[in-house]
C-alpha cells in the first residue's frame, strides 16, 4: 500500500512541477521553473513578490521576458546574423562549460583534506614550514646619483659614522642628516624586517646587514643604487619551523584547490573524442591557414 501511495505521490509531484504557472505571448513558466527562479532570486525581490501584487506581477513578467529573449537569440542564424550568431553560440558554450564546472564541483566526493595537508606538510616541511631569519635595521642614507661625487659623499658619511661610534645617538643623526624621506622621520628605522634573500633590497645592503654580529652593531659604508649607507642592526628574529597548526588552514585550501583542479581535468578528459577526428583539411586550412611545411 505504501508503495502505491509513494508512486501516486511521485506522479502527482511530477505533474505539478510540469504544470504551467504563468503564460503570456506563447511563453510559459512551469511550477518547477517558477520555484527555481524564486528560490534563486535576491531576498529583497522575494519579499516584495510575496507581499505586493504589483511586485509579483513585475517578477513574473521579467521571467517571461527572459524566456522571450532566449527564444529571440535561439532564432539567430549564421546566414542572416553572421558574427552575432557565433558570439551567441560561443557565449552559450562558455556558460555551459562554467555550469558544468560548478556542477562537477558540487557533485565531487571530497577526501579528508586535513589528512592530505598533513602528508604534504610532512613531505615538504623544508619548503612549507621554514620561516627565515628576519633582521630589522636602521640606516642613514646620503643619496648619490650618476653625477654625484662619490668620494665626497663617502667622506661625509665616514665623519657621521665616527660620531656614531663615539656615542652620538644613531637615530638623532639619521633624523638630521639622512636623505631617505621615508625613514628619517623614524630615526632611520626601516619600516619592515629584511630576509637574507629579499629581492626588493640591494644585495650590498643585505650582505652588510647580515654580516653584522650583534644587535646594535654599525656597518661600514655601504654602496647601493641609491647612494651610500650606514646600517645599524636593530633586532634579529631567528629562523624557525612553523607547526602544522600554523599552516593548516592555508595548506588545506591549497590541497583542496589542487584536488578540485585535477578532478575537473579528469572530468574533461572523459569527454575527449573516442574516435579519430575526421578533418576536412582544405576547409580547416582555409580558416586556420596551412601548417608549416615539414623540415624533415
Amino acid at each position: 500500500m505504501r508503495a502505491v501511495i509513494f508512486f501516486f505521490f511521485m506522479v502527482f509531484s511530477t505533474l505539478s512541477l510540469a504544470q504551467e504557472a504563468v503564460r503570456a505571448d506563447g511563453i510559459a513558466f512551469t511550477v518547477g521553473e517558477l520555484r527555481h527562479a524564486y528560490a534563486n532570486t535576491p531576498p529583497q525581490i522575494q519579499r516584495a513578490a510575496a507581499a505586493d501584487e504589483t511586485s509579483r506581477y513585475e517578477f513574473l513578467a521579467n521571467l517571461i521576458a527572459s524566456k522571450k529573449i532566449k527564444a529571440d537569440l535561439d532564432a539567430l542564424s549564421p546566414e542572416t546574423d553572421g558574427e552575432t550568431y557565433y558570439r551567441y553560440v560561443f557565449a552559450v558554450l562558455e556558460a555551459v562549460r562554467e555550469f558544468d564546472k560548478k556542477l562537477q564541483a558540487f557533485e565531487l566526493e571530497l577526501p579528508d583534506f586535513e589528512a592530505l595537508a598533513e602528508e604534504r606538510y610532512r613531505i615538504s616541511k623544508g619548503e612549507i614550514a621554514m620561516v627565515p631569519e628576519i633582521r630589522e635595521a636602521s640606516h642613514l642614507l646620503l643619496l648619490c646619483g650618476k653625477d654625484c661625487d662619490g668620494e665626497e659623499k663617502k667622506k661625509e658619511l665616514e665623519e657621521l659614522r665616527a660620531r656614531i661610534l663615539d656615542g652620538e645617538p644613531f637615530d638623532e643623526l639619521a633624523t638630521e642628516f639622512s636623505q631617505d624621506p621615508g625613514s628619517k622621520a623614524r630615526g632611520g628605522r626601516l619600516s619592515r624586517g629584511i630576509e637574507q634573500d629579499a629581492v626588493n633590497v640591494d644585495q650590498t645592503v643585505r650582505d652588510a646587514l647580515f654580516g653584522l654580529q650583534s644587535v646594535g652593531d654599525i656597518s661600514q659604508i655601504v654602496k647601493s643604487r641609491f647612494g651610500f649607507h650606514i646600517i645599524k642592526l636593530e633586532s634579529i628574529t631567528p629562523a624557525r619551523e612553523r607547526t602544522f597548526e600554523e599552516v593548516k588552514t592555508a595548506l588545506i585550501a591549497e590541497v583542496e584547490k589542487r584536488y578540485r583542479e585535477d578532478a575537473y581535468r579528469e572530468h574533461l578528459l572523459s569527454f575527449a573524442p573516442t574516435e579519430p577526428l575526421v578533418i576536412d583539411k582544405a576547409l580547416v586550412d582555409s580558416v586556420l591557414g596551412p601548417l608549416p611545411a615539414s623540415t624533415e
